[in-house]
């Protein structure tokens, strides 16, 4: 990525940085990623970094500050996705990158969809899903909020089809295959764990 950038992979070892992130957010975008106001970091991020089978990924700048970050939140069968971007570091593709990495991780973990949940003034989150190249369909919640959807197998595809990189699985290092119309995963513990260590570290964002 440009300017040293890199994407980990954080969990709660991370926390202390996380929760640094956090407090350089302005409060609307930390409430574009809760969807409420939220109190001190060190009380929710614990829980949230050490959740099983999550993931988090993060843009780490050359001084290995966390610059924004994404989760992946298993949610009984589906997944849910969520971004964090530090307000001096938005608009710069960080949020379009995570969003696609953790959609890798969704493919390979086996979920049936991912879904976020976002405001009808949050235009930085709407770009974002604009950029994926995925089909969405939206589900109007009962308050202001409206959720997101995607399947996995179309996010499959379209990463087989990203022109900037391939996908892992294509490039000989599991047993994922995209084949027409369908996603088939026969991915073996080990090769779960491979991918949940690996960290993205390649050219830069393009949206």
């Amino acid at each position: 990525m440009r300017q040293g950038l890199r994407i980990v992979r954080v969990d709660q070892d991370d926390e202390p940085r996380v929760a640094a992130l956090h407090r350089r957010c302005s409060a609307a975008a930390r409430w574009h990623r809760y969807h409420r106001a939220m109190g001190d970091p060190d009380t929710y991020l614990g829980p949230l970094l050490s959740r099983p089978q999550s993931v988090h990924l993060a843009v780490q700048d050359p001084r290995e500050r966390l610059v924004a970050i994404g989760h992946l939140l298993p949610d009984e069968g589906d997944a849910e996705a969520a971004l964090l971007v530090e307000d001096t570091w938005q608009n710069r593709g960080l949020g379009t990158r995570l969003l696609k990495e953790l959609g890798r991780f969704a493919v390979v973990l086996g979920v049936r969809e991912v879904y976020g949940v976002i405001h009808p003034d949050d235009a930085r989150t709407a770009a974002v899903l604009h950029h994926s190249g995925v089909p969405l369909r939206t589900v109007p919640d009962t308050g202001s909020a409206t959720t997101v959807r995607a399947r996995t197998q179309d996010i499959g595809l379209a990463l087989a089809s990203s022109p900037t990189r391939r996908a892992w699985w294509q490039r000989g290092a599991g047993r994922h295959r995209v084949s027409g119309s369908s996603v088939h995963s026969w991915a073996s513990e080990a090769e779960v764990q491979r991918v949940l260590r690996h960290s993205f570290e390649d050219a830069s964002p393009t949206c």
